[in-house]
């Protein structure tokens, strides 16, 4: 692959009877070649970058062909490729809508000797109608960003800090952006506790260690959904058994937090209004029931083991101290949110249709709680308190959150404002008023 030239070609294949010159409007953009894992332990190589749609219409099935040449124009290799979201997953059914953008990823091989001097692009695809769910007009909702915004931190009541990428990825793969409320600045930045992940980090804090072999893998790093606390000192992360332990900054003093988990997808940890405690969640697909715990990054288990505790069938969210969480649960034929007390009974909080685990967690502070939820088909954002029991709707959401996609919502310090973002082709990140929360 050394010396390997692109040559950018849009000689559309024929589509429904159209000559490739029929469909300029579909053009290739950013491409570059990299390398991704064949399945057997190798890599093969993969042409990737974005399509821009130009035109007036919309376009679905949206394939892509690699043709790997010789100096002498032979062909030596071929490939096929689809849109992708920033996992690499395949957008199958995802129509292209007219000045839109999406990446693609098209993986070639090669099947006769010789060495790649260029590759030649060309796409197929079907102009369509867009049948796009409504989105809720919500005056009291900012978008600030666009992209799949998969995690945030708020630094003070004026700052925060977001970033864009996968949501399976570790927080030092995302791109990272700080945004200043006051004057709406926006700036790229690096993560603050990135320079805090060093392989000497990784190696004392066991991170990189194959526990049946004893040997070290630094890949075990992207899979370990290492976290640092936003509101203490430790880190917490899970192992190649996907154990949870926390350590120091550095990567000392270890220490087991739950071990035996190796049979569950960890999704990620949600910290609570305290500091330092949080709620790791687990679940594999959409639909799928969620298991959690609480603890904190001293190592100290706040609930039940994960087995022992029911599980939710929404993504729970921690009361401030971790003694309690609140979930989604049908009981007795009541389908509702419920209060769980993580030693304890379950009471309920309010009769609801619950949404998909793809639904931000409810927010948990002192006296309130946020919900995240559809009302009449239309996500919205609700406020109930828990001194009264009186559930206010604060606003409608212009979410578009469909199966394959999942939002995250995060409160500022002072409770005035709720951070959405959201993953998948419609991502984005969102400001929300609270307005004084359930007042």
């Amino acid at each position: 692959m050394r010396n390997l030239l692109l040559l950018f070609c849009l000689c559309l294949g024929m589509i429904l009877g159209a000559s490739a010159q029929d469909l300029p409007q579909l053009l290739l953009l950013n491409t570059v070649i990299s390398s991704q894992p064949d399945g057997f332990g190798g890599q093969m190589p993969v042409v990737e970058g974005e399509v821009f749609n130009h035109g007036v219409e919309a376009y679905r099935n949206i394939s892509i062909f690699v043709e790997a040449l010789d100096v002498d124009e032979t062909v030596i290799g071929e490939g096929f490729g689809y849109l992708v979201d920033a996992c690499g997953t395949a957008l199958l059914d995802y129509a292209l809508p007219a000045n839109g953008t999406q990446a693609y990823s098209a993986p070639f091989e090669l099947f006769a000797e010789g060495e790649v001097a260029n590759v030649r692009l060309s796409i197929d695809a079907r102009a369509t109608e867009l049948d796009l769910a409504p989105v809720a007009d919500a005056p009291a909702v900012q978008r600030i960003a666009e992209g799949e915004v998969v995690m945030l931190e708020w630094l003070d009541a004026g700052t925060l800090i977001y970033g864009v990428g996968c949501a399976d990825d570790v927080f030092t793969e995302l791109d990272w952006q700080r945004y200043r409320l006051g004057d709406g600045s926006l700036g790229e930045i690096e993560h603050p506790d990135a320079a805090r992940v060093t392989p000497e980090m990784l190696d004392l804090a066991d991170v990189t260690l194959v526990s049946q072999s004893g040997e070290r893998n630094p890949d075990l790093f992207y899979n370990s959904r290492l976290t640092f606390s936003p509101s203490a000192r430790r880190v917490v992360y899970q192992n190649d058994l996907h154990s949870i332990y926390s350590a120091e900054p550095d990567g000392s003093y270890r220490r087991v937090i739950h071990r035996n988990l190796h049979r569950h997808s960890l999704r990620g940890f949600i910290w609570s209004r305290n500091p330092g405690v949080f709620l790791a969640y687990y679940f594999g697909s959409y639909g799928e029931p969620v298991y959690y715990f609480t603890a904190d990054v001293d190592g100290n288990m706040l609930s039940a083991w994960l087995e022992n505790l029911p599980p939710s069938l929404i993504a729970p969210g921690p009361a401030p101290d971790g003694y309690a969480a609140v979930v989604g649960r049908r009981e007795g034929g009541v389908s509702g949110y419920y209060w769980q007390a993580l030693y304890g009974d379950a009471k309920l909080l309010f009769e609801a249709e619950l949404p998909g685990n793809n639904y931000p967690a409810p927010v948990v502070t002192r006296n309130e709680i946020y919900f995240v939820r559809p009302l009449d088909g239309m996500p919205a954002l609700q406020c109930y308190s828990r001194r009264t029991g009186e559930l206010r709707t604060i606003s409608a959401l212009p979410l578009r959150l469909a199966r394959g996609a999942r939002a995250w919502a995060w409160l500022s310090p002072d409770g005035g404002k709720l951070a959405l973002g959201m993953n998948g082709v419609d991502g984005g990140l969102w400001l929300v008023e609270t307005g004084g929360g359930c007042a």
